[in-house]
C-alpha cells in the first residue's frame, strides 16, 4: 500500500512578520497607555487604593458608553456620525463670527481632523459601534480642544496629520501604494508647524511598510521614507519663508470653561484605558488597520521625549486617542 504523503503547512514569512508587527504595536500601545495614566495621577499623597478606584471609574465610564450601543445599530450610523460631528464643530466655530474669524478657522481645522479620525475608526472597526463611540469621545473632548493653547498652524497641522494617518490606514486596507504617497503629502504640509509631524509620519509609514505586499515592497519603502523626510524639508523651508508675525502663528484667545477644567484629567485617563484595551488585542488578534494609528501615536510620544523638539502637549493626540479608544472599547465589549 502506498503511503499518502502529508504536507505540513509552515507559516509564511509575511504572516510571521505581521504577527511580529502586531506584537510590537501592542507593546507600544501598552507603554503609551501606562505613560498617560501615570501622567493623570493627581493623588497626593499617593495611595494605591485611590489609584485603583480612579482606574475602575475610568473603565466603568467607558463601559457605560458601550451600553449605549447594546441595540442593533443601523449600518448608516457611521456615515451620520462622520457628517454630523464635523458639521457641529464648524457650527460652534461659526458662532464667533464676525467678531473672531480666527476662531472659526480653528474650528474648521478641528472639524476636518475629527472627520479623518472618524473615517479612521470606520476602517479599524467594520461595525457601527466603534465610530459611534469615537464620535461620543470627540464630543466630550471638544470643550478642551476648542480652548487649547495652540497656534493656528498647529491646528492646521493636526488636521493634516489626521488626514495622513487615515490615508495610511486606507492604504493598508486597500493595499494601494498610491494612498501611501498621498499620506506622505499630507504629512509634508503638516511639517510646516514643526518636526512633530515628521515623527507621526515616521510611525504611520512604518506601520504601512510592515503590512505592505512583498512584490511592491520597494514602492512602499519609498513612500514610508517620504512620510518621515518630507515634513523635515518643509519645516526648514517654512522657517525661511514664513515670518514670525504671520497669522498662522497666532495663538488661541479662547478661555477654557469650568467643565473643561473638571473633565480634562478624567477624559485623558479614560482615553488611555481605552487604548490599553485595544493594545491587549494585538497579542491575540490581527488588527492590521489599527497598526499605523498606534505607531503614529508612538511617534508623537517619542517626539515629546526629545528635548530639542518643540512638541505640543498630549492633547494634540486627542483625536488619535479617541479613535483608538472608541474602537478598543467597542471590540472588547463585543
Amino acid at each position: 500500500m502506498e503511503k499518502k504523503s502529508t504536507t505540513r503547512k509552515t507559516p509564511s514569512r509575511s504572516g510571521a512578520k505581521a504577527n511580529a508587527a502586531s506584537f510590537a504595536a501592542g507593546i507600544a500601545g501598552i507603554l503609551i497607555a501606562t505613560w498617560l495614566v501615570y501622567g493623570t495621577v493627581t493623588i497626593n499623597p499617593f495611595r494605591w487604593g485611590l489609584f485603583a478606584e480612579e482606574l475602575i471609574i475610568a473603565l466603568c465610564a467607558l463601559l457605560a458608553l458601550r451600553f449605549l450601543c447594546v441595540l442593533s445599530l443601523p449600518k448608516w450610523l457611521p456615515l451620520v456620525c462622520i457628517v454630523l460631528v464635523p458639521v457641529a464643530i464648524a457650527f460652534v466655530g461659526s458662532l464667533s463670527l464676525p467678531e473672531n474669524p480666527a476662531a472659526f478657522e480653528r474650528a474648521l481645522c478641528l472639524a476636518a481632523a475629527a472627520c479623518f479620525a472618524l473615517l479612521s475608526a470606520q476602517q479599524m472597526d467594520n461595525k457601527p459601534d466603534g465610530v459611534l463611540l469615537t464620535a461620543l469621545l470627540i464630543g466630550v473632548s471638544l470643550p478642551i480642544l476648542l480652548a487649547a493653547n495652540t497656534r493656528m498652524i498647529d491646528e492646521l497641522s493636526r488636521a493634516l496629520v489626521m488626514g495622513g494617518v487615515f490615508m495610511a490606514v486606507l492604504a493598508v486596507r486597500q493595499k494601494t501604494v498610491l494612498l501611501a504617497f498621498l499620506a506622505s503629502a499630507a504629512f509634508a504640509v503638516a511639517g510646516a508647524a514643526g518636526l512633530f509631524a515628521a515623527f507621526a509620519g515616521l510611525g504611520a509609514g512604518l506601520g504601512a511598510l510592515l503590512l505592505s505586499p512583498k512584490r511592491t515592497r520597494g514602492s512602499w519603502t519609498f513612500a514610508a521614507v517620504l512620510m518621515a523626510a518630507l515634513p523635515v524639508a518643509v519645516w526648514f523651508v517654512s522657517r525661511a519663508l514664513l515670518p514670525e508675525n504671520n497669522p498662522l502663528f497666532a495663538g488661541n484667545t479662547a478661555v477654557a470653561g469650568a467643565f473643561a477644567g473638571i473633565i480634562r484629567v478624567h477624559q485623558l485617563r479614560a482615553l488611555a484605558v481605552g487604548l490599553l484595551l485595544l493594545s491587549v488585542r494585538f497579542f491575540s488578534r490581527r488588527e492590521d488597520a489599527a497598526l499605523p494609528v498606534v505607531l503614529a501615536l508612538a511617534g508623537c510620544a517619542a517626539a515629546r521625549l526629545l528635548p530639542f523638539i518643540s512638541a505640543p502637549d498630549v492633547w494634540m493626540d486627542a483625536l488619535l486617542l479617541s479613535a483608538l479608544c472608541g474602537v478598543g472599547v467597542a471590540k472588547t465589549a463585543r
